[in-house]
């Protein structure tokens, strides 16, 4: 099982911030930028539709091998804290 971290930039227009693998894996999420409001979910996430990410506690998802993760934020140079367990 492989572990991997990685800070994505997102802002303003949606971004991926997990993609494809060839098998699920799990998926943790955090905001990483204080005061900007970030949000994840599908190819059309948006402050309405999607999950809004904690700076201080982090969104769970279990994805299957074609599953792919967006968030968009409200802030330029927002950061997303992505661990997945592969």
């Amino acid at each position: 099982m492989a572990v991997t971290s990685t800070g994505v930039t997102v802002g303003t227009s949606i971004t991926a911030v997990s993609g494809q693998f060839l098998a699920g894996k799990i998926v943790y999420l955090q905001s990483g930028t204080e005061g900007a409001a970030t949000y994840v979910g599908g190819s059309d996430v948006s402050a309405s539709n999607g999950i809004l990410l904690s700076e201080s506690n982090n969104a769970v998802f279990q994805t299957n091998a074609d599953d792919v993760l967006y968030c968009i934020s409200d802030t330029g140079g927002a950061v997303v804290k992505v661990l997945e367990v592969k």
